[in-house]
């Protein structure tokens, strides 16, 4: 239980997908000022969170060129970016006034939302906050690299997991939470990744296996067939020469420090 709360706490950062907002309630989006421009991004937020932008404009400019590249897009608008002071004013804007203290990002079309990094709530970090915000630009950016097919019909594993790879999110200490439960059991199947509710993937550690997912596939085959799989992924088998069975076989072993046949 306690390797769960830490897995789960640890890659539960954000709701994990782009969340589809009607309106804002309770939080008039007026009371957010635009308050600073970047090349690519447009910053809204209240006067107390203006100190921040400069970090979080740094933060996301640094990672722009990177995930466009790699996706091989152009994106032909600036992002808006919408800081909220806390988190309860950050949920009333994506309708879910009741969400965990770990809820703290997501995406609506061309629009970032995020709570503060000054003010992150109980469960995260200024630090983790910064990755957040860039997990999120990843999923626009996947959108735009789909075109019309959007980003809802990927598999769940390999939406998130891209994200989290751009974001930085996984590090040592969560590869070897994850590399123990994989040894300790059986892990679930790709297809059980990719086809879970959201709640049933996060149950399921669905976030950090997804993470070291994606890992092994660029560690091993390199990014640009994984940015082929993210805009074809019903080319699995084409794309790798390989089966998507032998593919997880692999996976694990490489989970597991053994030789990837």
């Amino acid at each position: 239980m306690k390797i769960r709360l830490v897995v789960l706490r640890t890659f539960s950062i954000i709701f994990l997908v782009c969340l589809t907002i009607s309106k804002l309630v309770g939080q008039n989006i007026d009371s957010l000022n635009l308050a600073k421009k970047s090349q690519h991004f447009n910053f809204y937020s209240t006067n107390g969170d203006i100190k921040v932008l400069d970090s979080l404009a740094i933060t996301l400019e640094n990672n722009y060129s990177r995930i466009t590249n790699h996706l091989g897009i152009q994106i032909d608008k600036k992002i808006n970016v919408k800081v909220f002071p806390n988190l309860k004013t950050f949920h009333l804007a994506i309708n879910y006034p009741d969400a965990p203290d770990w809820v703290v990002g997501s995406c609506n079309g061309d629009e970032l939302m995020m709570v503060s990094p000054l003010n992150p709530g109980s469960i995260h970090s200024y630090e983790s906050i910064m990755q957040v915000i860039v997990h999120e630009f990843v999923h626009i950016a996947v959108s735009y690299a789909r075109g019309d097919k959007g980003w809802t019909t990927l598999p769940r594993w390999l939406n998130e997991g891209y994200a989290q790879y751009e974001a930085g999110q996984i590090n040592e200490h969560i590869r070897k939470i994850v590399e123990s439960s994989v040894i300790a059991k059986t892990p679930p199947t790709w297809t059980q990744l990719a086809t879970a509710s959201i709640m049933e993937f996060g149950n399921m550690n669905g976030y950090g296996l997804s993470a070291t997912i994606v890992e092994f596939l660029v560690v091993t085959y390199g990014i640009e067939k994984l940015v082929l799989l993210i805009k074809e992924p019903e080319n699995f088998e084409t794309i790798y020469g390989l089966s998507e069975n032998t593919l997880e076989k692999q996976w694990i072993q490489y989970l597991k420090h053994e030789k990837v046949e």
